[in-house]
């Protein structure tokens, strides 16, 4: 008979009825007080009601029939973990994991209760066991929330430690995000910039920096609007200038990027930085005069950085100014010479010899079509000495015009035009004739 009621209160909770569900569950366990899983579906159908403690206790009285009931006792902590009984659900999920210690749900539930009593590293362990066996499962929806929860709790620890730095730490840890962004980490240092700048959203620096990692990935305008923010904060950083300039370089408004560096120099006019960069622009504009202008006026101001001589030769290379680039290659040889920088010495050496074998070639180039065209002149020459005749006259009137045969040719066919219709010979010897009398 209480089966009846009993399947009643099944199809009831199915369909939502919670209250009439609870009502059928009642008059299967008046009819039968024994019936364990009659106290364990009234639990579900109270708790979904919003009865909670209710539930609590129909799980409690189905564990005292059914000790060994993995269903109540993870019910029951679901339930305890709603009304914040953090400790009392690690209890429930301990016991089901007794019992089966791979119940995934009980580990995550075991996680769950263990933040919520503070215990991260519990935590963190249970959801990792949740989302191997989750994993195994091929249930990979609540293996990634998993994850997703263990992820978060990392986060929340390291925001946590960040909010105890002291300032001196703080400058410390910046620092060493800057280090990552001289080795190249640019994702490790963007992970860093966004905590320091979660702890400390006016650090005009974390800005700065972060906004040039940005735009080693490629987020150029995530960068601007960093470099913007590190402005707004501190006007007077040359610093973020120099880099926003860097960035506009990148963006390609080189026009932005020069009126930055004008801006630093009208501040400096020793600025080495803003020289050098500013020619980093004029290269991109291809304007390789004013570029060279400016490399040559950072390496007035510091003459032992070979990257400067570096940055010039290739300036001049552009500008086809051939020699004074292999003099500034061989000048930046040197210097990387003197600092033993081996694979800076090669590299330059290289350039050297791929530019100086390029001025060969082209001077090889200049000097085969010289000598084409001298041969080309001479065989003209030759052409017009002995042409209808007269060669005697034609090489006389050659000699006076200093082998121009072109000057020769021209005066013939004026003195052609001004006394028409007379023999070759008589222009030959009237044209010889002027220019004797106008000597």
């Amino acid at each position: 008979m209480e089966q009846e009621f009993y399947n009643r209160g099944l199809d009831k909770a199915r369909q939502g009825d919670f209250e009439g569900a609870i009502q059928d569950f009642d008059q299967a366990l008046q009819i039968n007080p024994q019936f364990a899983l009659g106290y364990y579906r009234r639990g579900l159908a109270r708790f979904d009601s919003g009865d909670k403690q209710g539930a609590i206790a129909d799980y409690t009285q189905a564990l005292q029939l059914n000790p060994d009931d993995i269903e109540s006792y993870f019910a029951r902590g679901l339930a305890r973990l709603a009304l914040r009984d953090a400790q009392g659900a690690v209890e429930d999920a301990n016991r089901v994991l007794y019992i089966n210690s791979n119940h995934a749900p009980a580990c995550k539930l075991q996680g769950t209760a263990y933040r919520q009593l503070g215990e991260t590293q519990a935590a963190i362990a249970s959801w990792k066991k949740a989302a191997q066996l989750y994993l195994d499962q091929k249930d990979t929806a609540h293996c990634r929330q998993c994850l997703e929860s263990i992820n978060q709790i990392q986060a929340e620890i390291q925001a946590s430690q960040l909010r105890h730095l002291s300032v001196a730490q703080a400058q410390t840890f910046c620092n060493q995000a800057v280090k990552k962004v001289n080795q190249g980490d640019y994702r490790g240092a963007l992970e860093d910039f966004n905590w320091l700048l979660q702890i400390d959203p006016q650090n005009a620096r974390a800005y700065c920096y972060r906004g040039i990692v940005r735009s080693k990935l490629g987020n150029h305008q995530g960068a601007m609007q960093d470099l913007a923010q590190a402005m707004q904060l501190n006007p007077q950083d040359i610093q973020v200038r120099c880099h926003r300039g860097l960035v506009r370089i990148e963006l390609g408004d080189y026009g932005g990027a020069i009126d930055d560096f004008n801006q630093l120099l009208e501040q400096n006019a020793e600025n080495i930085e803003a020289y050098t960069y500013r020619g980093h622009a004029y290269c991109r504009l291809k304007n390789y005069r004013q570029a060279i202008e400016d490399y040559s006026r950072a390496i007035t101001l510091k003459s032992d950085e070979a990257q400067l001589y570096g940055h010039r030769a290739v300036a001049r290379a552009n500008f086809e100014d051939y020699q004074g680039a292999i003099d500034d290659y061989q000048k930046a040889a040197n210097l990387y010479f003197e600092k033993q920088d081996w694979a800076s010495y090669r590299q330059i050496l290289e350039k050297i010899n791929f530019l100086s074998s390029k001025v060969r070639s082209a001077a090889q180039k200049r000097a085969n079509k010289l000598n084409s065209e001298d041969i080309f002149i001479n065989q003209e020459k030759q052409i017009w000495s002995n042409a209808q005749g007269n060669n005697e006259l034609r090489t006389r009137l050659l000699r006076m015009v200093g082998g121009y045969w072109e000057v020769a040719q021209r005066l013939v066919d004026l003195a052609k035009q001004k006394y028409p219709g007379m023999p070759e010979s008589w222009y030959l010897e009237k044209v010889i004739e002027d220019l004797e009398r106008d000597r």
